[in-house]
Parts: C-alpha cells; structure tokens; sequence
C-alpha cells in the first residue's frame, strides 16, 4: 500500500529501502536521507551595516507540500539581539528573492518554498518562536540555531503559509549577521 507521498503504487517500494548509490539498505538518518533523494533545500545570507535597533527580515512563503524547517543558524559580529519567528505573516511586498539551492547537486528538484529579504510586513502574525543571542563583554561574535532537528526542534510549517523572522539588533552599535536556512520537502511521487 503506498503512503501519502507514492501515488504511484506500481513501483516497487523494496527498492526505496536502497540507496541507488551504494546499492545497499540505507542506515543514514533522515535529514541525510533526504538531502540524497534531493529534496533538501539551503539559502543562506550575509547582512552587513545593521544599525542598532535596527531589524533584519527573512520572508519564507511555503508552497503546497508541509515545510519541515530543519535548521535556521545565525552568527552576528556582537551580541543582544532578539530573534521572533511569526506565523500568518502579511506583508505589501515579498522583498528581493533568495537563492535556494538542492544539496543534491544531482537532484533537479526545485524547492516549492520562496525566501525573500528585506519584505514590506505589514501585520506579523502570530509569534510561534522567540530566541536571544546575549550581549559579550569582549566584542567577539555570537551564533545562535534557531532550529534543530538533532536537538528535537524541527518545525513543521504549514502549507500555503508566510512565515517571518525577524532579528533585531539591540547591541548599541551597528552589527552584521549571517543566517542559514535549511528545510526539506519530501515529494516521493513517481
């Protein structure tokens, strides 16, 4: 009997157990399951010149098939800076559109979620996750995961759904931030 994501049901779901690589059952965890059969999905960016007080906005936009947001990482040149995840976010204009990239360089799947940077919100939705990144006394950068699947975090984010983050910078002075986003989205149809 096929599951949600094989509609196909003439194809053989013993041959699903093996990696066509290696030719043998596969042992790896899911995540990295994933990524092989290419529905693993990374943007990442860099942020420089964020004045204090000053916020920095990613847009996620999911498409029809559930999200599971795997890890979100931010690193900054300093500390206290508050970090909001909000749900059901509105918004006038998207922002400028992110790269998202397969891990699977051989995969030519395409990731149905669109990020965007910098977009115009006009109503934040429903906050759903709040993080801290302290203040250093020496100066030295921060980084904080946002979500973790070997930690137990990972989210799984509606479908059809905006999804805002939000960090804001509270150091006192004018910072940079890199984040990473990586999610998968598992399309097993044939």
């Amino acid at each position: 009997m096929a599951d949600n994501f094989r509609t196909n049901t003439s194809y053989d779901e013993e041959m699903r157990k093996f990696d066509p690589y290696v030719h043998a059952v596969t042992v790896i965890s899911e995540p990295h399951r994933l990524a092989h059969d290419g529905f693993m999905f990374h943007a990442s960016k860099k942020e420089t010149g964020i004045l204090n007080a000053g916020v920095e906005e990613c847009l996620f936009i999911t498409g029809a098939t559930p999200v599971h947001f795997n890890r979100w990482r931010v690193e900054s040149g300093g500390g206290d800076i508050d970090i909001d995840i909000y749900e059901g976010t509105t918004v006038s204009a998207n922002g400028t559109a992110l790269s998202v990239h397969c891990t699977n360089r051989l995969a030519l799947n395409t990731a149905l979620t669109t990020l965007y940077d910098g977009p115009t919100v006009t109503d934040d939705g429903t906050l759903i996750h709040s993080q801290w990144i302290p203040p250093t006394s020496s100066g030295i950068g921060q980084s904080a995961d946002g979500a973790q699947a070997e930690a137990g975090e990972e989210w799984i984010l509606a479908p059809n759904t905006n999804y805002l983050i939000r960090v804001t910078n509270n150091s006192g002075d004018t910072i940079s931030i890199w984040e990473e986003y990586l999610f998968y989205e598992v399309g097993y149809e044939i």
